[in-house]
């Protein structure tokens, strides 16, 4: 289940612009890149919740059939949150273990490992944890030695933890067991306050893995435009991505005398015009054009919007460009 429903309130315009699953990331909704990751593991079939422009959503990945898996879709009327939403969907999940997802998130996934780590294990859930300079500001995830979780937030398990206890943050991937989404009722709730946290207290065994390399959220305009620069200076981050991440789409309309400088990604679809300068690290979705004249740094140009002057570090959506203050 990929968990697509949220207001996308932080991304300020550019979630007014679109819902945070489908923000492009060097060219292909964000969600598209779980969806892969889930696909290239095995997996033929996905749950996608929507409530906050649910219909684009829709629109985008259809009947999922082009990304290698048969989606089906959770329609909220009401925003349920994490743990509503997933109680919402229950009887869709089967009988089994479920992989769970952020449709918000980029990262390099091994989810066979990840589902062979909790299959080794009887635990409640198994979480896709990361290390990070401050996790506390995350929400940090306390694991001992053993790969326990010993703490979630300020909740604290009532069994001892086995050796020192690291504090590392949460990706918002997951696999959980049928017993722990079975605490969530299809009301408005938190899957980390609601299920997890309980379970922890009582005793119950939360298990973690560590993610060895790239991970990426894309919550507020810094980060989404980061998120497509790192992708741009190194591609190999990321296995198994849903298409190219750089270079210029031969069926991309580049006129003679534009200036092209990598790294960029120039989707099928894009125009540059001649006297255009693109690049260095520049993104130009399909269907977006660069017009004659316009000198573009650090900047992506999403589907239907012209970028013309000069711009850089921004977003330039069909209704206006949105300036990043900072992409670290």
């Amino acid at each position: 289940m990929l968990l697509a429903a949220g207001r996308s309130t932080r991304l300020g315009a550019l979630g007014l612009a679109l819902p945070k699953p489908l923000v492009p990331i060097c060219g292909y909704p964000a969600i598209t890149y779980g969806l892969a990751a889930a696909a290239r593991a095995g997996a033929r079939r996905a749950v996608v919740n929507v409530f906050h422009r649910g219909d684009l959503v829709r629109a985008a990945l259809g009947d999922g059939r082009t990304l290698g898996v048969s989606i089906d879709y959770s329609v909220e009327a009401d925003l349920l949150g994490t743990g509503g939403g997933i109680a919402a969907a229950r009887t869709r999940l089967g009988t089994g273990p479920a992989l769970v997802m952020n449709a918000k998130v980029v990262a390099d996934l091994d989810l066979l490992a990840l589902l062979a780590a909790h299959a080794g294990h009887e635990a409640s859930a198994t979480m896709l944890l990361r290390d990070d300079p401050e996790p506390q500001r995350w929400g940090a995830i306390g694991v001992d030695a053993t790969g326990r979780v010993v703490s979630i937030l300020d909740a604290r398990s009532p069994r001892p933890a086995a050796g020192p206890v690291t504090l590392r943050m949460f990706t918002g991937v997951q696999v959980l067991a049928p017993a722990l989404m079975d605490r969530l009722q299809p009301i408005f709730s938190d899957l980390i306050r609601d299920a997890y946290v309980p379970a922890l207290r009582e005793g119950e065994t939360i298990r973690a893995v560590t993610l060895p390399g790239y991970f990426a959220e894309h919550s507020t305009p810094a980060r989404y435009l980061e998120g497509n620069l790192a992708l741009l200076r190194a591609p190999d981050l990321l296995r198994g991505a849903p298409g190219p991440l750089v270079g210029v789409d031969p069926a991309a309309r580049v006129a003679a005398g534009a200036r092209i400088v990598g790294p960029v990604r120039i989707a099928a679809g894009a125009e540059i015009d001649a006297g255009a300068e693109v690049g260095p690290e520049v993104v130009v979705d399909a269907g977006a054009r660069v017009a004659a004249g316009a000198r573009l740094r650090r900047t992506v140009v999403w589907s239907g919007a012209v970028a013309t002057g000069e711009i850089s570090d921004a977003v330039v959506t069909p209704t206006g460009v949105v300036a990043v203050e900072s992409a670290a």
